[in-house]
């Protein structure tokens, strides 16, 4: 993709965050060429650090709020190597009344950007960069195209194996699946491990990259993974048949039925997931030529 070329733009079609529970921490937002979709996750303290709702929330909030500052200069290279420099400098800054802090209790965050620019015979050229498990859903000549970072996958399935099939009451987490996910955190930004967005362990330039070229006006939709549990966790549709209601402007009734769809298994019991009730967020936008 050539990035001197005349620029593209995102236009919103359709939008929803609702939190798992008391606080969300997921993110969404687009300026200009530029779209993304963030999933936060508290580091693994008792004690808070910032002064957010949580940790992750302050981190979600920081990405989003640097990505819109960010997004009126630069490709996405320069705008994510600009975006770490930020994140490390606002978390040092939000936590100098810490005396001592471990990397376990520093929060973290999956990122999905994507960029458009003009792409070739009338359609627009859009590239992806990912870090953790948010995903696109691309309508491609092809059909429709998951994207997102799946280097996790492994750890996610030891944590899992750490569940097994056990019940367990909402808000709560069996002490043998927080240990795992502990071990789990020690693999971040690891060349053996996992990468996200962090403040303490560098991350730019790990992210993976996909190119689509898409009609313009076509719908694109993100998601972080609580809302694509729909097709993960419950099987209740395919990445295209999901895809297909979000482009019909149904987004708010696929939520309705999400949050339906986990009351009905409260304890966790029949679809296994650590968190019976998980923050859930979609953006569906389109493409179109600047100008």
């Amino acid at each position: 993709m050539n990035p001197t070329g005349p620029i593209s733009r995102f236009r919103s079609l359709d939008r929803l965050s609702l939190p798992g529970s008391r606080i969300n921490e997921d993110g969404i937002g687009l300026h200009g060429p530029f779209a993304w979709v963030i999933d936060g996750a508290t580091g693994l303290s008792d004690e808070q650090l910032t002064s957010g709702g949580s940790d992750a929330a302050w981190l979600a909030g920081t990405v989003g709020d640097r990505l819109s500052d960010l997004a009126r200069e630069g490709d996405a290279d320069a705008v994510l190597l600009r975006l770490e420099a930020a994140v490390e400098a606002g978390f040092r800054e939000a936590t100098a009344h810490v005396l001592d802090i471990d990397d376990h209790q520093a929060p973290s965050a999956c990122l999905g950007l994507i960029e458009a620019r003009t792409g070739e015979g009338g359609r627009i050229g859009v590239q992806g960069r990912f870090l953790g498990d948010v995903i696109a859903l691309v309508p491609t000549e092809g059909g429709i195209v998951r994207w997102s970072d799946e280097r996790a996958k492994p750890f996610e399935k030891k944590t899992l194996a750490a569940l097994g099939a056990r019940e367990h009451e909402p808000g709560t987490i069996p002490e043998a699946v927080r240990r795992q996910i502990l071990e789990n955190r020690g693999r971040l930004n690891r060349p053996d491990g996992y990468w996200v967005v962090n403040p303490r362990r560098p991350w730019a330039g790990r992210e993976l990259r996909f190119d689509a070229q898409v009609e313009a006006g076509a719908p694109i939709a993100l998601a972080t993974d609580g809302f694509m549990r729909l097709v993960d966790v419950f099987g209740a549709y395919s990445d295209s048949t999901l895809h297909a209601r979000l482009a019909a402007g149904e987004g708010a009734d696929l939520m309705q039925e999400l949050r339906e769809r986990e009351r009905g298994d409260l304890m966790a019991g029949a679809y296994p997931r650590v968190k019976t009730h998980d923050d859930a967020t979609f953006l569906v936008i389109s493409a179109e030529p600047h100008g």
